[in-house]
C-alpha cells in the first residue's frame, strides 16, 4: 500500500490530518517522516538553552515552512538568543517565512537583527521577546512587515547595555522626512520612558492601522516622545492595557489626533478626566468601546457616549455608530446610566454589549430586560462572572432577544438548566455561540438536549466535566466545534 501512493498524494493527504496526527505519521517509515516534514507549513519547537545546532539541524528538514515558533524552556544568555536566531536566517527555509515568533527567555542584540534581516525579507509578522539596546533601525532591511510585537520584559537592562540611540545606529537628529516602514500592527510591551531610539520608530510609523501598548509607563525617550503623537493619525484601533502611567497622556494625544479611530480598549489605566476628554472628541466615529476601568468609569461617560451620534457628520451615522460597548468591573456605573445610554440613538444602535463581573447587573434584576427591549439590534451579549444571576433574569431579557447569535454566561453558577430551555425557546433557531463554561449548576444532560435541538449552533464553550460521550457524538453528527476552559475568573 506504501508504494502504491505517490509523494504528492500521501503530503495531501497529511495536509488534511489534524496536528495531534503528525507523531503517529512520523513512526511510520522514513519515507513517510520525509514526506510529513516537507508538508509541513508551521512549526512549533521548545528548545533548551544553548541549542541553535539543534535548532539549524530540524530545520534543514523542513524546507517549505512559511510560519516558526521558537520557544526556549530555560532562561539563555544573549548569544544564545542571537544564536537562534541566526540559525533561523541560515537555514534553507528562510527566505519562505513569513512569519516568524521567536522567544527565548532574553533579548536579542540589534547586531544579530541587522544580520539576520535581509535573509528574511518575505516576513510580514514578526514577534521577538526582547531587544537590546533597544533599537529599531534593522526593521528597514524587512520590507514586507505588516505585524510587529516586542515583548520587552525578558530582559534585565543595566546602564551599560542600555545604549543610547545613537549607540544603536538609530540617531534621528535630521530633520528631514523619514521613510514610512511598512508596518500597520505593532504590540509594545514594557516600554519605559527612558527607553531610547522609540523617536526613531515612532517618526517612521505613519501607515500603522492597529498600536497596542501593555504594561507600558512611557512611550520612550523622556517622559513624553515628541514624536509618538505621528504615528496616530491613520489609526483604526487602540489598545492600552495597564499603562496606567501613561495612559493619559496617550488618551489626550488620541483624542487630538486619532480622526479616523474605530475601536479603543483601555483596561486598568487612565483618569476619568482624560477618558470624558477623548469621549467627547472621538465617541462619535467608534464602532467598538472595551472598557475595564473600575474606579475611573462613571454615569457620565456613559451619558457621554450616548450623546456622541450629535457630533458624527452629515452621512456618517450608518456607517459609524457604535456597535459594540463592552465593560469590565465597572462598579461604579449605575443602572440609571445603562438605561440613559440605551434610550439614545447610539445605545439603540449597539449589537454587541458586555457587562463582566459588573454587579449593577446582580443589583438591578429588571436592568438586562430594559437593555434587550432598548437595543433591539443586539446580537451578542456577555454576563459572565454575574454569579447571582438567575434563570428568571436571563429567561426575561431573552425574551426580548429574538435575533441573539452569541452568548456568553462563564461563571455565572446561579444559573440551572432552566437557562438553556429559555434559550431553545427564544433563539434555538438564531444561536450560533454559548459559552457555559464554569456554570457549575447547568447539568450535563441539559447541555445534551440543548446541543440536540439547537438549530443553528456551531460552538460550545463548556467546563470539562460537561464533556460526555453523549455529547461528543452530538457535536460530531452536527458539526459542532465544543471548546472546553478551565474554570478561572474575569482577570
Amino acid at each position: 500500500m506504501d508504494a502504491a501512493l505517490c509523494d504528492d498524494l500521501l503530503q495531501e493527504v497529511f495536509r488534511f490530518l489534524p496536528p495531534s496526527a503528525a507523531p503517529a505519521v512520523s513512526l511510520v517509515s522514513r519515507r513517510w517522516l520525509a514526506l510529513l516534514r516537507a508538508a509541513t507549513s508551521s512549526l512549533t519547537l521548545r528548545l533548551p538553552a544553548s541549542s541553535a545546532a539543534t535548532l539549524a539541524a530540524l530545520l534543514s528538514h523542513y524546507p517549505f515552512l512559511s510560519a516558526l515558533t521558537v520557544l526556549s524552556a530555560a532562561a539563555a544568555p544573549v548569544r544564545d538568543a542571537d544564536a537562534l536566531l541566526l540559525a533561523v536566517a541560515t537555514a534553507p527555509t528562510a527566505s519562505r517565512l513569513s512569519t516568524l515568533r521567536l522567544l527565548p527567555d532574553s533579548a536579542v542584540s540589534p547586531a544579530a537583527l541587522h544580520a539576520a534581516c535581509p535573509a528574511l525579507s518575505g516576513v510580514t509578522s514578526l514577534h521577538l521577546t526582547g531587544v537590546r539596546p533597544m533599537s529599531f533601525s534593522w526593521l528597514e532591511f524587512l520590507p514586507r512587515l505588516k505585524s510587529f510585537a516586542l515583548v520587552n520584559s525578558a530582559a534585565t537592562v543595566d546602564s551599560a547595555s542600555a545604549g543610547s540611540a545613537s549607540d544603536c545606529g538609530d540617531s534621528d537628529s535630521d530633520a528631514r522626512p523619514a521613510a514610512a516602514l511598512p508596518l500597520e500592527r505593532l504590540s509594545l510591551r514594557g516600554i519605559r520612558s527612558g527607553d531610547r531610539s522609540l523617536g526613531w520608530l515612532w517618526r517612521r510609523c505613519g501607515r500603522l492601522k492597529w498600536l497596542q501598548l501593555r504594561a507600558c509607563d512611557g512611550t520612550g525617550d523622556g517622559p513624553a516622545s515628541l514624536t509618538f503623537a505621528g504615528c496616530l493619525a491613520g489609526l483604526l484601533a487602540l489598545e492600552l492595557r495597564a499603562c496606567r502611567a501613561v495612559a493619559d497622556i496617550v488618551l489626550l494625544l488620541a483624542a487630538d489626533h486619532c480622526r479616523m479611530l474605530t475601536s479603543l480598549l483601555v483596561y486598568d489605566g487612565g483618569s476619568s478626566e482624560a477618558l470624558q476628554r477623548f469621549i467627547q472628541q472621538r465617541a462619535a466615529g467608534l464602532r467598538t468601546l472595551d472598557l475595564r476601568l473600575p474606579l475611573d468609569l462613571h454615569n457620565d461617560h456613559l451619558l457621554a457616549i450616548g450623546g456622541g451620534a450629535e457630533a458624527i457628520h452629515p452621512g456618517q451615522e450608518a456607517t459609524r455608530s457604535l456597535a459594540a460597548l463592552r465593560l469590565q468591573s465597572c462598579v461604579l456605573i449605575t443602572g440609571d446610566g445603562l438605561r440613559s445610554l440605551a434610550r439614545t440613538a447610539t445605545g439603540a444602535g449597539i449589537e454587541e454589549l458586555a457587562l463582566v463581573s459588573c454587579d449593577v447587573v446582580e443589583r438591578e434584576p429588571g436592568l438586562l430586560t430594559f437593555l434587550s427591549q432598548s437595543m433591539p439590534r443586539l446580537r451578542r451579549i456577555d454576563v459572565s462572572y454575574n454569579e447571582t444571576l438567575s434563570d428568571k433574569v436571563i429567561g426575561a431579557m431573552l425574551s426580548s432577544c429574538r435575533n441573539l447569535v452569541d452568548i456568553r454566561l462563564r461563571g455565572c453558577s446561579g444559573l440551572t438548566g432552566g437557562t438553556l430551555v429559555s434559550l431553545l425557546r427564544h433563539c434555538g433557531k438564531s444561536l450560533e455561540i454559548l459559552d457555559i463554561s464554569c456554570c457549575l449548576g447547568i447539568a450535563v444532560g441539559d447541555v445534551e438536549l440543548f446541543a440536540e435541538r439547537a438549530t443553528r449552533l456551531n460552538h460550545m464553550i463548556i467546563k470539562e466535566s460537561a464533556m460526555s460521550e453523549e455529547l461528543k457524538a452530538i457535536a460530531q453528527k452536527k458539526g459542532i466545534k465544543i471548546g472546553s476552559l478551565t474554570c478561572e475568573g474575569p482577570f
